[in-house]
Formats: structure tokens, sequence, C-alpha cells
């Protein structure tokens, strides 16, 4: 009897996209966990009727990645898998996991499983620069064998003390789908993992050291990861994320700056950055 499977998404406000993110798993995992994040549309309705368990959550400081944890942690399956509202499965991909979940003897001594993914940026899959056909990371793994702390920060990944292999398939990315999204999600991932470091005192900042990776950032994966064989999408996509890191670093410099400054004398209070 083939092994159970347990697929969880985390959202919020995508009722554009989760009805597609849970198509591909309906009469395939065993159960679909939906942790939403009070969305205000109708994101929790339409991944209900497509017959997925839904639960909510409000994590602090909008961390979505804490819901997904959440989801883990009531899964009932043999082996648990996650997967994101932006992120499609390849059918290569859902293929392998079922004959990875039909053969025992393959599944024997092993605690977790690398999936590759495809890059893409606004539109077009990226081959160099910023894509790394080598990178993967552990999407499914079996149920009790996994540490997860998203509390730390934003995109922690799953570890396993045992066995990991690495499937051959691969799942799509649709990591930036326009240069407006990648401001709302840049803004909230720096703002969170800026709190953590700037209260880290072993994390050394300055401007000079952060203005000075950036530029090295982009001269690696421009020249010398090829960046420029994708054309104006890999111009676009290495000079944005090169940005993500500036944004982090001069977010963490700015927080310790403010530390020693008077709020209503020196600088007011910062509007509230949105929770996604």
């Amino acid at each position: 009897m083939p092994s159970t499977l347990s697929v969880i998404i985390a959202s919020k406000n995508c009722e554009d996209r989760i009805a597609h993110t849970i198509k591909p798993w309906k009469g395939f995992a065993n159960e679909i966990i939906v942790v939403d994040q009070l969305s205000t549309d109708r994101t929790a309705e339409l991944a209900q009727s497509e017959g997925a368990v839904v639960l909510t959550n409000d994590p602090a400081n909008g961390n979505f990645d804490v819901n997904r944890k959440l989801g883990m942690q009531r899964a009932k399956s043999d082996w648990i898998l996650y997967i994101d509202t932006d992120e499609r499965p390849s059918g290569e991909l859902l293929v392998e996991i079922k004959e990875f979940l039909a053969d025992a003897a393959l599944q024997k001594d092993i605690e977790g499983i690398r999936i590759p993914n495809e890059f893409y940026f606004l539109g077009k899959p990226l081959r160099h620069g910023l894509f790394n056909a080598t990178s993967s990371e552990i999407r499914m793994f079996k149920k009790g064998s996994w540490k997860y702390s998203p509390e730390d920060g934003f995109h922690r990944g799953v570890s396993v003390s045992g066995r990991v292999i690495r499937f051959k398939a691969f799942y799509k990315h649709f990591n930036v789908n326009s240069i407006s999204e990648w401001f709302i999600k840049t803004n909230q991932y720096t703002e969170l993992d800026s709190v953590k470091l700037a209260t880290d005192e072993n994390y050394k900042v300055s401007l000079f050291k952060i203005f000075f990776n950036a530029k090295r950032f982009f001269i690696k994966h421009y020249i010398f990861k090829l960046g420029f064989l994708d054309g104006a999408h890999g111009l676009i996509s290495i000079y944005y994320f090169m940005n993500y890191h500036l944004t982090l670093g001069v977010k963490v410099w700015e927080k310790r700056f403010l530390r020693g400054r008077v709020v209503e004398e020196d600088y007011l209070v910062p509007l509230q950055i949105p929770k996604r």
C-alpha cells in the first residue's frame, strides 16, 4: 500500500492563485492543509471548495512561515510536502513523487527529499545568473523527523537528522511576477530579518561593506555566472536582488543608528509595513 502524503500551503489574499495551487494535488495527496493568514478576500472559501482543510492564524510580523509550520504540525500522513502559492509542480515531479510513495524499498532510511526548482522572473525562467541548476531545498520529509525554525526569520529551511535524497524533477517557482510585487515582498522580508540582525551583536555591519558587497553581488552574478545571457531579464533580476541585500544591510544599520535617537525630536515613528 502506498505511503500517504500531506501537502501544506500557507496563504493570504491570493484568491486568484489558491485553486490552481491546490488542484495538482487533488486525488493524489491524502490531505491538503491550507493555513490562511486572515485573508480579507475569498482565499479561505475557495480553498475549502477545493477540498482543503483550512486553518486560520495571524502570525507575528506577518511571518507566514510560522503558518506553514502550524500546518506541518497538524499533518497526519507518512510524508509531508510544502508548496507556496507562487509555485507549481511539473508533471514529471508529480510522477516522481507518486513512484516514490508507492515504493517502500525506495523510502527505506530516507527522511528528507530535496526538490530543485525553475526560477521564473517576470514571466521567464532564468538559466544563468541567479539560477543555480544544482540548488534544491528539502521540501518533502517524513512525519516526525523534521525541524523548522521560522521564528528566526523568513525563508528558514527544513532540516532532518537522517538520509536526504534529491529528486530529478522540479517545481516552477514564479518568484517575481511584477516589480510592484517585488517591492512588497522585499520590504516585508527584509524588515523581519533586519529586526533580528540589529539585535545580534555578533553581526557586524558597515556602510562600506554593505555597498561593496552589493557591487560584488552584481559582478558575480551578471558577469561570472553569465547573467547577461538571460538578456534584459538577467540584468533586471540581478539588479533588483542586489538591492534586496543592500536594503537588508541598510535596514540593520538604520535600526542600530536610531537606537540613540529620540522619537518626536530626531525622527517620527515609522509608518507600519502592511502584512502580506
